[in-house]
């Protein structure tokens, strides 16, 4: 029998690694109590050495404690910028290296080194595995921080002396990471010091070798590592002939019309999308009372953000108010992911509707579209597509009515018209 994660969990542990960031910009939004335990639980879950447990969790919310961290982050730092030289030192002094005010909270992740005795088993010869399992559990929780949409920034530029001294840490116990945690506006597609070129992303052909050092693997092996190295090439094409994000031509697509079938064409597109590996977010402008299959469905979909923000259709209403509300709420959220990036498809569906009542102008719509990232793609749908937004999309299908089995009787039926 064979133990490996069913296919959408172990695509999710991959994603989790792939897109974990070191973040250093917060929204002030706090985190949920439950929310922070969930993260903290899988730290705790780390493999630790003769299982030894020795971390423990210091969460910092005063805004003294963390004025006095940042003070003496910011001494350390112009002592660091003494290592650079030139222009080097000028780049190194303008990246912004922390975000200990921003974040909601800060979080010190210590090592007890003294935990269950001198004697743990595994620890005899190499004292530091301690500290190296303390460390695992700083990486649990940085991807189960990602899983949730909360970011993790890892300042370094501190003395562990003066961390101990600051929030009362016994001096047997180590300091090993400080945190910032808090949700944020997006997290990139590479780390920072990679985009701007401070230094180059290593090979993983290059690192890898075979019973001794500097010994090169086999040729499967070799081969194996330098597909993985295209595939994470941001600018290399795939074996399957798909394209990296930033080097594909993003799309508007508009399927308007009188006639049935325009969600169904859009959730087509995102089912062959999904299908590629895109990462795709789903907003409903209107449907909001049905539970249609597809909203059950997206529930266990990976990559597939799914948003049901309407209250139900606008002709039904009986408080536009309320609907219009809604719809300004859903519009948020989706120009959000437009701009963000995070998602390589958007699809608004039925967002017509809520320009031909007046609830969201065309003018920030079509602003949105033109703003967006180059390569993300966005598909409206609904009838009476504006003008302006025709002009601007470069697909547009008109869905004609040539027969409807309700003309005969037939109710809408689950799993094909909803």
């Amino acid at each position: 029998m064979r133990a490996a994660f069913p296919s959408a969990w172990k695509r999710g542990v991959y994603e989790a690694i792939a897109r974990r960031r070191d973040i250093r910009a917060f929204r002030p939004d706090p985190i949920p109590s439950e929310v922070l335990a969930r993260i903290l639980s899988a730290a705790r879950q780390a493999g630790s050495v003769g299982f030894m447990q020795p971390w423990n969790f210091i969460v910092v919310e005063d805004r003294r404690i963390r004025t006095e961290i940042r003070a003496h982050v910011e001494k350390e730092r112009e002592r660091a910028a003494a290592g650079f030289e030139g222009e080097r030192k000028e780049r190194y002094r303008a990246y912004k290296l922390e975000g200990i005010l921003e974040a909601p909270l800060n979080l010190c992740v210590t090592c007890d080194r003294e935990r269950f005795g001198p004697a743990v088993i595994g620890r005899n010869t190499i004292r530091d595995t301690d500290i190296y399992s303390t460390c695992a559990a700083i990486q649990n929780l940085w991807l189960a921080a990602r899983a949730e949409g909360i970011g993790v920034g890892w300042v370094s530029i501190l003395e562990p002396d003066e961390l101990r001294r600051l929030l009362g840490v016994p001096e047997h116990v180590l300091p090993v990471g400080y945190l910032c945690l808090g949700y944020v506006d997006g997290f990139p597609d590479r780390p920072m010091l990679e985009t701007t070129g401070w230094l180059p992303r290593l090979a993983l052909a290059e690192l890898v070798f075979f019973n001794r050092w500097g010994e090169s693997p086999p040729p499967r092996l070799s081969e194996a590592l330098r597909i993985e190295d295209t595939i994470e090439a941001p600018n290399a094409e795939a074996e399957d002939g798909t394209r990296a994000q930033h080097d594909r031509q993003g799309l508007v697509l508009v399927y308007t019309g009188n006639g049935k079938g325009k969600t169904t064409a859009a959730l087509g597109l995102v089912f062959r999308a999904l299908g590629r590996g895109l990462r795709v977010a789903v907003v409903q402008f209107i449907k909001g009372k049905w539970k249609t299959g597809e909203r059950l469905f997206a529930a266990e979909i990976l990559n597939l953000e799914f948003h049901v923000m309407g209250r139900g259709f606008t002709w039904e209403s009986e408080d536009l108010g309320r609907d219009r509300r809604a719809a300004r709420d859903a519009w948020a959220r989706a120009a959000s992911f437009i701009g963000a990036g995070e998602h390589d498809v958007v699809v608004l569906d039925e967002l017509t509707y809520c320009i031909h009542y007046g609830f969201i102008s065309l003018e920030e719509v079509l602003t949105s579209l033109r703003s967006r990232p180059t390569y993300v793609h966005v598909v409206v749908t609904g009838r009476n597509a504006p003008e302006e937004l025709v002009a601007l999309a470069d697909l547009v299908t008109e869905m004609r009515p040539v027969k409807h089995p309700f003309e005969h009787g037939v109710r809408a039926q689950p799993g094909i018209d909803f």
